[in-house]
């Protein structure tokens, strides 16, 4: 139900958003992507796998991420990501002994609204939420618990802001910063805690750009902002997501 309402609140802003009636284009990417968990989470009840009163908290880790971005507009987006990475679940208890591990291969498919804010012609900083889910697949042998851990869905909520610095017609640098809020894997082991993660990533995108209609003078100052050389023309961004 939480994924469903997260979903349809980008998608809301997304179709209000179309009324602006500007040009559209495609863009996709590939990169890497940091994931950096930004903190610990006490557990505070008794399991026959777990410590009571123990903590559990997550291996930094690179991963992979690929995503599409359809621009409706001269300030909105939407955008669709796919992040693939393993680390390594861990599990202490009141002594600060990791009493269990759990290696996973984890996958984010996260969907954003994306507001663009144009500054300048080579400057081009937006702010994006959205949400998705976190798959968290334990690895055949990556644990040490005694229990058998399963395969946990967790819904997640992102937010973050990037930066497209212009540096030619064709090519462009993005910086980007996402941020989780999700729960913590369980493995259906044990009891599920509030996380956070920080993602700093980076990619290379093509994007083809096509006009709806070049009639107006707000679509001609949109072509000219996002670099192409004109209505029906295609251009290229070198991104950090």
């Amino acid at each position: 139900m939480k994924l469903k309402l997260i979903l349809v609140t980008v998608l809301a802003f997304g179709s209000m958003a179309h009324a602006q009636g500007f040009t559209s284009n495609i863009s996709i990417g590939l990169g890497f992507q940091g994931i950096f968990p930004a903190a610990t989470y006490t557990r505070a009840i008794t399991d026959a796998n777990f410590a009571a009163g123990g903590t559990q908290s997550t291996t930094n880790s690179a991963g992979i991420v690929g995503d599409a971005r359809y621009d409706f507009g001269k300030h909105s987006a939407i955008g669709a990501a796919l992040t693939v990475n393993r680390n390594t679940e861990v599990f202490y208890n009141n002594n600060g002994q990791g009493i269990s591990r759990v290696k996973t291969n984890d996958f984010e498919m996260i969907g954003t609204y994306i507001f663009r804010l144009p500054i300048n012609e080579r400057v081009k900083p937006y702010a994006m939420f959205g949400g998705g889910m976190i798959r968290f697949s334990p690895v055949n042998g990556g644990y040490n618990n005694t229990g058998t851990p399963q395969a946990d869905t967790k819904p997640a909520f992102a937010y973050g802001f990037g930066t497209d610095v212009k540096v030619s017609d064709h090519f462009a640098v993005r910086l980007q910063y996402r941020g989780l809020l999700h729960a913590a894997p369980d493995f259906k082991l044990t009891s599920s805690d509030p996380a956070s993660t920080l993602e700093p990533d980076c990619a290379l995108t093509w994007r083809s750009l096509r006009s709806r209609s070049c009639t107006t003078s707000k679509n001609r100052r949109f072509f000219k902002w996002a670099g192409a050389n004109n209505c029906s023309g295609h251009f290229y961004s070198l991104r950090t997501m």
